[in-house]
């Protein structure tokens, strides 16, 4: 799937009416380069993004709130420690 312009918004406003309220801690897994995570930092108080180390920015995290971060790791074994989550979301994962 091709990475396209969101310039109407349109992905923005889906992903509102996925999310419903805002939640405040959110899982997003297979996070890769971010550029979802950037859009649902913005709609959460907190949010982790997990993706396995391949796929993750060579270059390092993009930059986020204090409150977010992404971290390489497997989905099947989180290096969180009991976290909880308000939501979890898993958007075309390859």
């Amino acid at each position: 799937m091709a990475i396209r312009d969101d310039a109407s918004g349109e992905e923005r406003q889906h992903l509102l009416a996925m999310m419903g309220s805002a939640p405040g801690a959110v899982l997003e897994i297979g996070c890769g380069s971010g550029r979802l995570t950037a859009k649902y930092v913005a709609l959460s108080a907190r949010l982790v993004g997990v993706d396995l180390p391949t796929a993750l920015p060579a270059g390092g995290n993009p930059a986020f709130p204090p409150q977010s971060y992404i971290a390489a790791a497997s989905a099947v074994a989180l290096p969180l420690p009991r976290a909880v989550f308000d939501l979890a979301i898993f958007a075309h994962s390859l």
